[in-house]
């Protein structure tokens, strides 16, 4: 259960059957506990439902067949909700089957990916009765009622791996799946509890045994769970609880937040490339977090209240048995828990940095398995700072040293970024719960098609204008645009399923005269902007594409925010940027298939929480089928050409959670003359097809400020490549876990065997209070490339640890860097 590659037989949980979907607390204290509390809601909220979504007009799949339905309401396939009476058919079919009236599957095994068969499945208030995994499809959100959740109880005879399954294996299938775990987009669950109560304590289905589980959770970017509470049993004169909350043994991943966790063995089991978890609390587990591997993972506000132990990190697994490679634990709480943290005994230990960390009644806060304490605790109350275990650069001639122990380097952190409370600045993705279906206005009710048709940006450009302050939601869809679409300061957009606005037509098309497409607020405007659940995506060739530019700045902390809604180019049925049009290693540039100048720019007046956002340029055609099992998209992968990814401008503040840029030609993040920027976790990857072409192809260096020009590289070498992140002229910038691969060149992936895929990734210049911690790259030669005679940080300089390297703390800039460069 725990390899991320090379499952086998016997290690991964394939035995089962599953072919298709089919302590010291009074009990009134328990009983309000196991109520769930995983977030805010007034009472009237709880008894007065009225939830929105239900009621609203929804959205289409315009590329989907005739007939095709995008919105389910698990009643109306069938499943009653009182808590009785066996829903997991009706639930099933809800999920799986094209609409009510045609049961033909949606993209399952033998699919693998598709961008024209989302489903959304809404739960309304009730009790469903399960007894065998729901699976959850490629490319669908099960959504509940926000303001009374649906429980999803297993019942005493549940067979199979978890209550919701979103990657099932394959029968005896040689440890594969359903859908390969890295290329898992485009899922959410939210406002939803589990109840593993009366689950047994084991259930065997085939040759496997599985524990008690809430959801298998293996995906990857712009996947999402949010407003879920798990309700496990304690341990009792039975025997020890063995109920899991999340299983989440692989995958690529990805953004969770506000999540609840009462009782169970282990509340969460985790695994994952990467990962940014942030607001959970557990309560009486015996193990809170039980880490399987990772490269990099963030926790943040992690509430861990009598457990035994808070995360564990002593687990085996993946590549060169490197179980967790780098953990990050910021702004938490542990609370009468004997063994905070429990570090590995014997090999390469986890890379560990905590930073503003209470500890109550503790008398350990690190210690190694079966053996000594590295960082003490305490029988009263105490706060760590910043404390990091791993590979440390401190000051500009810095080799590197492995050092245990508290960061010395006094840590003074921007004001702005921060909450009352000290904590850094955290604002959860709203439900409106409040609001009902009539207060939204609805976009496709005002002259707004979502069909994939036409131009629609005068439509929405008056709807914006006319209905600002109003929530304004966009029904699933296409809507096309061919102009600037203006997003005013007030406004308030929430999509469905990541309703798409796609850029298109002559506006777009020319490097030379960039256009922005969508434009949220004026320079130097202020106040309310709030967007999620949204897409921002182009319909070939747009070379001239700056997909959208960020102008507003908040009236108040985290007012101008964006949650959940990402940038796709290509790739996508009706982008004209799939395998057809665009297929790789065909020894030219096409033209057409240049698709974007700029898709991010954060501008130099504005601020900005951005949540759960993915900027990415696709390596791959999402809607050529691959079979379960098969173990890489190779065969669909495209060359479509975007300049820059990301650029940051801002004087701050700026919070960047669970964020990602990948594939674009110059760079993926750039962070120029910016200021009280906080970032966690962030994610890239260098463009599979450099060097061919390189860097400085197809658009031209220096068309816009900043632009990397590569003069200090030679034709035809490694340094001609994207840099993953480049921080200039700036100061107070914050990143709590950052992962930067090369993983090819020119899709040859033998270059990862002596990391030499790219030169270099990370760039600084004239930049101080730079502060960096766990830092994990893959292929580069160097992982930190400072200008102004500081000599370079080397992978080879003992910092690769496992699959990738780890550094703990890179703070060569925090005290001095502004006047080098």
């Amino acid at each position: 259960m725990v390899d991320n590659t090379g499952n086998t037989f016997g290690v991964a949980p394939d035995g089962g059957t599953l072919e298709a979907p089919e302590v010291g607390y009074s009990e009134e204290e328990l009983a309000m506990l196991k109520s769930g509390i995983s977030y805010n809601m007034t009472i009237e909220e709880r008894q007065n439902s009225g939830y929105w979504f239900g009621d609203i007009k929804h959205g289409d799949m315009p590329w989907a067949p005739s007939g095709y339905q995008l919105y389910r309401n698990v009643k109306d396939f069938g499943a009653v909700g009182d808590g009785v009476t066996d829903d997991t058919a009706a639930i099933n079919r809800a999920a799986s089957w094209w609409s009510e009236q045609m049961a033909t599957e949606r993209c399952g095994r033998w699919c693998g990916q598709t961008t024209t068969l989302g489903a959304v499945v809404y739960f309304p208030t009730g009790r469903y009765l399960i007894s065998s995994p729901i699976v959850q499809y490629y490319f669908t959100a099960f959504i509940g009622d926000a303001n009374q959740r649906p429980t999803i109880i297993g019942s005493p005879d549940f067979k199979g791996i978890a209550l919701i399954d979103c990657d099932p294996y394959i029968p005896l299938g040689n440890g594969d799946n359903w859908y390969i775990n890295q290329n898992q987009f485009f899922r959410q669950i939210k406002h939803m509890i589990f109840n593993l109560e009366r689950m047994p304590r084991e259930n065997v289905d085939g040759t496997e045994s599985y524990a008690p589980t809430g959801i298998h959770w293996q995906v990857s970017q712009a996947a999402s769970l949010q407003y879920l509470d798990f309700i496990m049993p304690l341990s009792d004169e039975r025997g020890s609880t063995t109920a899991v909350g999340i299983f989440m043994e692989n995958g690529s991943g990805g953004f969770l937040s506000d999540l609840y966790f009462f009782g169970g063995g282990i509340g969460f089991r985790a695994g994952s490339q990467q990962y940014t978890a942030r607001n959970l609390r557990f309560v009486l587990s015996l193990t809170a977090i039980s880490m399987i591997w990772d490269w990099g993972f963030t926790w943040q506000n992690i509430e861990v209240e009598a457990t035994w132990v808070a995360i564990e990190c002593k687990n085996i697994g993946g590549l060169h048995n490197q179980g967790a490679g780098s953990v990050t634990v910021l702004d938490s709480v542990f609370k009468s828990v004997p063994y905070p943290i429990v570090l590995r005994n014997g090999g390469p230990s986890s890379n560990l940095v905590l930073d503003n960390v209470r500890i109550e009644n503790s008398a350990s806060v690190v210690l190694i398995d079966g053996g000594e304490t590295i960082l003490p605790g305490t029988a009263g109350t105490m706060t760590i700072p910043t404390w990091a275990l791993g590979k440390r650069y401190t000051t500009l001639e810095s080799k590197g040293e492995m050092i245990t122990g508290y960061i010395d380097l006094p840590m003074s952190k921007p004001r702005d970024l921060l909450d009352g409370n000290g904590r850094v600045f955290a604002r959860p993705k709203p439900h409106y719960g409040h609001i009902g279906a009539g207060g939204f206005v609805v976009a496709t009710d005002h002259g707004v098609s979502n069909f994939a048709e036409g131009d629609q940006s005068d439509a929405i450009n008056r709807l914006l204008a006319s209905n600002v302050g109003k929530p304004i939601f966009f029904p699933a869809g296409i809507y096309y645009v061919q102009k600037t679409v203006f997003i005013p300061v007030g406004s308030i957009i929430v999509g469905e399923l990541w309703s798409q606005i796609m850029g298109t037509g002559a506006f777009f098309a020319d490097e030379n005269d960039p256009q922005v497409m969508v434009r949220v607020g004026n320079p130097g405007d202020a106040g309310i902007v709030e967007i999620s659940d949204m897409m921002w995506t182009v319909k070939g060739p747009t070379r001239g594409a700056i997909m959208m530019e960020w102008n507003v700045h908040e009236t108040t902390q985290g007012s101008a925010a964006m949650w959940d809604s990402h940038f796709r180019v290509g790739g996508a049925a009706g982008s004209e940027l799939t395998l057809a049009e665009c297929p790789k290693l065909t020894g030219r540039v096409n033209r057409n298939c240049m698709a974007a100048f700029l898709l991010f720019h954060v501008t130099a007046k504005s601020s900005g929480y951005f949540e759960n956002i993915w900027v990415w340029t696709a390596d791959h055609d999402m809607d050529v089928q691959v079979a379960g099992g098969t173990p890489t998209t190779s065969g669909s992968q495209i060359d479509v050409y975007t300049a820059r990814g990301m650029l940051i401008e801002s004087e701050g503040p700026c919070w960047f959670y669970g964020t990602g840029s990948e594939h674009h030609q110059m760079y993926q993040y750039q962070i120029a003359n910016a200021k009280n920027i906080f970032m966690t976790h962030i994610q890239t990857e260098t463009p599979y097809y450099q060097p061919t072409p390189d860097a400085s192809e197809p658009y031209a260096l220096g068309a816009f400020r900043g632009d990397p020009m590569f003069g200090d590289c030679d034709p035809g070498s490694k340094c001609l490549e994207a840099w993953a992140l480049r921080v200039l002229n700036s100061r107070d910038v914050l990143i709590y876990s950052a992962g930067m691969y090369s993983f090819f060149w020119n899709y040859d992936q033998a270059c990862l065997d002596d990391e030499t895929c790219q030169q270099r990734l990370v760039e600084t210049s004239y930049t101080e209070r730079l502060w960096l911690f766990n830092v994990f790259t893959k292929g580069s030669m160097e992982v930190f490339t400072p200008r102004g005679g500081i000599p370079p940080t080397l992978q080879s300089d003992e910092n690769q640890f496992g699959f990738t390297t780890e550094i703990s703390a890179w703070l060569v800039l925090a005290y001095e860097g502004g006047d080098i460069g």
